[in-house]
């Protein structure tokens, strides 16, 4: 008998499905994540050049902010990149043991929901933040 030959043709069409869905969900991280880089990347530059247009407010902070708010972002997208990436490795590993029993791992999505969900959290925080700083040190420095 042929060694080559697969036990149950059936339960390695799963597999081979099981693969293909990794490959999918692979992809679509890589999507997610090179959107995430990109509007790291544009957010800077497009805060800039609100400023440079408007620049009675502080350049300098609003500057430093939109650069960590972009840079954060870009490196939560490479992140999440090296995370699909490691998770997609483990997967294929384990479709390709003998024994191969699907286990979800929902560590791993709750890490990156709340990795997102803190990012923007203190995105919102250093935007209102440096608002209403400006607005109080015009009142005061500025007034009517």
């Amino acid at each position: 008998m042929n060694s080559q030959q697969p036990r149950n043709i059936t339960n390695e069409l799963a597999k081979q499905r099981n693969r293909a869905a990794a490959e999918r969900t692979l992809i679509g991280w890589i999507q997610n994540c090179l959107t995430l880089i990109g509007f790291g990347i544009a957010f800077e530059r497009i805060f800039n050049a609100v400023n440079q247009t408007f620049a009675r407010n502080d350049t300098a902070l609003n500057a430093r902010i939109a650069q960590i708010i972009g840079l954060g972002a870009i490196a939560l997208g490479i992140f999440l990149l090296i995370l699909a990436i490691i998770s997609y490795i483990k997967d294929v590993q384990s479709i390709s043991q003998p024994d191969y029993l699907y286990r979800p791992i929902h560590t791993s999505t709750v890490f990156v929901i709340t990795a997102i969900v803190l990012f923007g959290l203190i995105a919102i925080v250093a935007i209102f933040t440096s608002t209403v700083l400006l607005s109080v040190a015009r009142a005061v420095l500025l007034p009517a």
